[in-house]
This record gives structure tokens, C-alpha cells and sequence, in this order.
């Protein structure tokens, strides 16, 4: 077993790191590299995120400082979304369609999301946030030939549920 494996716990094949997926969904060196720097600007972000949030929580800014710290992941969301939009136009045509399928199945399993589970609050089930909403989108972008990413969706579960243990 190399580096880039991990054993299957069921017994079946290996299965691959996200490194090694990364790089063999990538493409051309072009692609790699546009997917680099996507990544990067993503890490940078949530790092930020994670920043801001304890600024905000933590040493409760006011005013203008709060709007600032909390704007500030913007700066770094938006060169992400601007080296994902280069990552796409750079890449071949099927790797083009590829993300742009996802892209398209996550937005409707959002939309879907948005609209359908307000019945359910009205039902009983704790009222949701857009970073569940997010996550529901994410986890359908993600997925492989239009199934959803399962362990994705046990993570937007789980935010439901500890969403309604903090009310």
C-alpha cells in the first residue's frame, strides 16, 4: 500500500486520500495549478472565517470594527470564487461540464432545500440556517454522478440537530 491509500474498514478496495483524488480529477498541469490556487484562496478563507467568528464571539468589536472583521473573509471568498471561475474557463470541455453539473445539481438541491424545509419547521423541525443550507448544496455539488455524498449529508444532519439542542 503507498502513501496516497488508506484500507477500506469493510475490506473491499482502498480507498484513495483527497490528495490523490484532487490530483487525478484535475487534468491538464493548467487545471492542477488553477485548482491550486482555488484551494489556496479557500483555506485562506476559511481560516479567516474561523478568525473573524472568534474575533466576533471572542473579543466582541464594535461598530465599525465588527463590520470590518466580519467583512473581512469576504476579501478571500471572493478571490476564491474569482480563481474557481479562471480554474473553469482554463479547463477542457469535459472537465468543464463535469463541475458545471455539480454546480447546477447543487443549486437545485438548495433551491429544493429552501423551499421544502420551510414545511417542515412549520411541522416541528428546528428552524435552519443558511450555513445548513450551504452545507446541503455543497454536499450535492460534491456528489458523484448526481448521488448525494452521504458523509456529506451526515454533517448537515448533525448541524440540524445540534441547532436544535442550542434552542
Amino acid at each position: 500500500m503507498n502513501n496516497e491509500t488508506t484500507p477500506d474498514p469493510l475490506g473491499g478496495e482502498a480507498s484513495r486520500s483527497w490528495w490523490a483524488i484532487i490530483k487525478a480529477c484535475s487534468g491538464t498541469a493548467a487545471d492542477r495549478r488553477n485548482q491550486y490556487w482555488f484551494l489556496g484562496w479557500m483555506f485562506a478563507w476559511a481560516v479567516s472565517f474561523v478568525a473573524a467568528t472568534w474575533a466576533l464571539v471572542g473579543l466582541e468589536p464594535d461598530g465599525a470594527a465588527a463590520w470590518l472583521v466580519a467583512a473581512g473573509p469576504n476579501v478571500f471568498s471572493i478571490a476564491a470564487l474569482l480563481a474557481y471561475l479562471r480554474f473553469l474557463r482554463m479547463a477542457d470541455e469535459l472537465l468543464r461540464q463535469i463541475q458545471l453539473e455539480g454546480l447546477a445539481l447543487g443549486f437545485g438541491a438548495g433551491v429544493l432545500f429552501a423551499v421544502g424545509y420551510q414545511l417542515l419547521v412549520l411541522a416541528g423541525a428546528p428552524q435552519a440556517q443558511l450555513s445548513d443550507l450551504a452545507g446541503v448544496m455543497m454536499a450535492a455539488q460534491t456528489s458523484e454522478s448526481g448521488q448525494l455524498d452521504f458523509s456529506s449529508l451526515a454533517v448537515v444532519l448533525k448541524a440540524l440537530q445540534s441547532n436544535q439542542k442550542v434552542k
